[in-house]
């Protein structure tokens, strides 16, 4: 839950700035772009100037939550790193590791001493000089919320649209077993407040390009089972995703149906990545932590999510990994 202290550590944050710069990891989700947005008109309603600047553009299907503004920049350190000197506060949204920012790595380390953090995955390394970590929120979004409302803030359509997609995409549209009261009673304010829950779903999840399906069904077609049936894998190579014509693909749904098949446990997706490198996408069912093995990998994120991005061959990556959750699928925790 979120303290007296971190409502005091806000309270302090929004008396001091005038010039706010939003941030979050790299490949932002709807978590992040929904509690920067959502964060930054609450900031916006206080007379203060607020500016998002990401590493990665906003996926397409996000980009109706910025309709309304504030609109996402991308980095560029001709651009941004002198306006990076001059906020009075830099907010790392939906975060707290600095190796999760990509190129904002380095620009965001070299200003600790006015970054602050909010954020609801488990810290790993925290320089920044305030934290608002709650691990128990279902999503970033939640505490964004909380902390607004704490301060007599109410948000307005927009934000609350916002928010809520963050808050229903990090649970799954309420499906994931992060899903809390807590959860609902947000979740049921933002649409007394103008969340339109149907539009949200529609955007997410009903504007799939022709690539996402063509690609989806390449790679359902190379089904891997394991462990009995409890752990099942699919892959993408760049060469399928030329052939579909799917670079811009956003494939973070992909193991959604492979965890509809009976018996399976643990869902794996494998992404090669320009540059020798893959990307793991681990989801997992009720107790089967794979956090724990994305952490021992390099990775990160909560227990049934989690993810990697390991260098080498992708046949070697699919190999180890896979193996990894047959063993954890057999441990059963």
């Amino acid at each position: 839950m979120i303290t007296p202290s971190d409502h005091a550590a806000f309270r302090a944050l929004i008396a001091r700035a005038r010039l706010y710069v939003l941030v979050t990891h790299v490949n932002p989700d709807g978590d992040a772009i929904g509690s920067q947005v959502g964060l930054g008109r609450y900031l916006q309603s206080l007379g203060f100037e607020v500016r998002i600047v990401n590493q990665d553009e906003t996926p397409r299907e996000l980009r109706f939550l910025e309709f309304d503004g504030p609109h996402v920049e991308s980095y560029d350190p001709n651009r941004h790193d002198g306006l990076l000197d001059a906020a009075d506060a830099i907010v790392l949204v939906d975060n707290s590791a600095p190796d999760r920012l990509g190129r904002m790595d380095a620009p965001s380390r070299a200003r600790t001493a006015k970054t602050f953090c909010i954020d609801h995955h488990p810290a790993r390394a925290t320089p920044w000089a305030g934290n608002v970590i709650d691990t128990s929120a279902s999503a970033t979004a939640v505490i964004v919320y909380e902390l607004v409302r704490a301060e007599g803030g109410t948000p307005d359509r927009a934000a609350a649209d916002a928010l809520y997609a963050g808050l229903a995409t990090d649970t799954g549209f309420f499906r994931f077993n992060s899903t809390s009261p807590r959860a609902f009673r947000v979740a049921a304010e933002l649409l007394e407040a103008g969340a339109d829950p149907t539009r949200c779903y529609r955007e997410v999840y009903e504007r799939n390009a022709p690539a996402y399906t063509r690609l989806l069904g390449h790679a359902l077609a190379g089904l891997s089972l394991g462990a009995g049936g409890a752990v099942a894998s699919v892959g993408i190579t760049l060469a399928m995703i030329e052939a579909c014509g799917a670079a811009d693909v956003d494939t973070s749904e992909f193991t959604t149906p492979l965890l509809a098949v009976d018996g399976v446990r643990v869902a794996i997706l494998f992404r090669e990545l320009p540059g020798g490198k893959v990307k793991v996408s681990l989801r997992s069912k009720g107790e089967l932590d794979v956090s724990r093995m994305a952490a021992e990998c390099g990775g990160g994120g909560h227990r049934n999510a989690s993810g990697i991005v390991l260098p080498g061959r992708f046949e070697d990556i699919v190999e180890a990994v896979t193996a990894r959750a047959v063993a954890l699928a057999a441990d059963g925790r």
